[in-house]
């Protein structure tokens, strides 16, 4: 039988994930599943407790002192579930003196700006409280503007102003730019694409703002709307809650064709390659369909839902899955060429570092960060495993790998 996502079934999630995932993560714990970011030969990732590592991409080994997030002293402790961003951050009034950023945001509202002074000497330069709300999306960084949604349906701009203070160094600060207001949540990061950002809101919509706060166009569907959109050859692609998956148009939100044979929800960002859309369902399969028809050319099966996003490394499409393995999969045939189970579950994105040939990161449930090179036959193989628990960081210690028996 169908599963399909009555309302009923759609205001029950979504007051569990304003409580805090009862059920999945508890109330007072900070367990987010934000994947990690590659900055230069630094993987940079937010822990399931409320931390920033720095991870050397070729053994796992702590590069620089962790970071605490910061809160107000009344605040929970809660989970980043967004993905860390960088960007390069122009001086007020120059177009050539700029520093490199990191932003990370957190579920509690809370937005910091992180610098690399030298030395991998990482720090906080900036942290404000932005929204009284949640943050559950990422950030999209471009031009010297930070922009993101809220689960109250807030999208936000800012203008990020840097300066150099009295002592020299450099100082960060957010100005409000525009604010736009919806009537459903906001889970999803916005995409960028020809000077307009497209996001999704759980009340059922797609909304086109220019970067100026204008609204270009929105569209209505039957069921919220979690993942975030991705925009290729102007069309818009993302799944709902209904089990459907949708092209629209760029320019005006009509719909170009649709999918509705998954059995379950959509929540992870599709990912593109060569005319083919791969959606990855919590029904666990990942779809292959043609881009300009929807016409399904292939499916794969894993053992629990697909949560975060694939990567695509040359002919090949590499996924996580809940059912705590790697599924490395041809992308003409849709043939498992490869898997290793690591016997955890998989949410975050798959990464790689396109210097790195065939290696990828993830995070798993076990509060760890795992490196995988996938072979061109599609074997995976291990390359390191960096177990961050949080009794292993107190005490400014550097947590280092452990010589854990490899999963494949």
């Amino acid at each position: 039988m169908r599963f399909n996502c009555k309302n009923y079934v759609i205001s029950f999630v979504i007051l569990s994930f304003s409580m805090g995932f009862v059920g999945c993560t508890g109330l007072t714990t900070a367990e987010g599943w934000g994947s990690p970011l590659i900055h230069d030969s630094t993987l940079i990732a937010a822990t399931m407790d409320d931390q920033i590592i720095f991870l050397n991409l070729d053994d796992g080994s702590a590069i620089a002192n962790h970071i605490d997030i910061s809160y107000s002293e009344n605040e929970m402790k809660r989970a980043i579930y967004g993905q860390p961003v960088s960007s390069p951050i122009y001086y007020d009034g120059s177009n050539e003196l700029f520093e490199e950023l990191i932003f990370v945001a957190t579920y509690n509202g809370w937005l910091h700006a992180i610098l690399d002074f030298s030395d991998n000497d990482y720090e906080i330069i900036e942290f404000e409280k932005i929204t009284d709300s949640q943050i559950v999306g990422g950030i999209l960084t471009f031009d010297n503007k930070i922009y993101l949604g809220t689960t109250d349906g807030e999208l936000y701009s800012f203008q990020i102003s840097l300066k150099t203070n009295d002592r020299g160094n450099p100082e960060v600060s957010f100005e409000d730019d525009w604010s736009m207001k919806f009537d459903g949540g906001i889970w999803s990061t916005p995409f960028f694409y020809n000077n307009d950002l497209i996001l999704t809101t759980l009340d059922g919509y797609v909304h086109s703002v220019d970067l100026e706060g204008k609204l270009n166009w929105s569209k209505k569907f039957d069921s919220a709307i979690s993942s975030s959109p991705l925009v290729v050859n102007q069309q818009v692609l993302f799944g709902g809650f209904d089990s459907t998956f949708y092209s629209l148009d760029f320019d005006t939100g009509e719909i170009n064709w649709t999918f509705d044979e998954a059995e379950n929800w959509y929540w992870a960002t599709p990912v593109e390659s060569n005319g083919i859309i791969f959606a990855p369902s919590l029904d666990g399969n990942i779809y292959a369909l043609d881009i300009d028809s929807g016409r399904k050319k292939w499916e794969i099966q894993t053992g629990d839902a697909i949560v975060g996003s694939p990567v695509i490394i040359n002919d090949l499409i590499v996924s996580g899955s809940k059912d705590g393995s790697i599924y490395v999969v041809e992308v003409k045939s849709g043939e498992i060429l490869g898997q290793c189970n690591i016997d955890e579950k998989i949410e975050s994105d798959i990464i790689s570092d396109p210097d790195s040939s065939g290696v990828i990161y993830f995070s798993a449930r076990d509060h760890s960060f795992r490196a995988l090179k996938i072979k061109p036959n599609g074997n995976p193989d291990e390359y390191w495993e960096a177990p961050y628990f949080s009794d292993k960081l107190k005490d400014d210690k550097l947590a280092q790998p452990n010589d854990w028996a490899p999963n494949c």
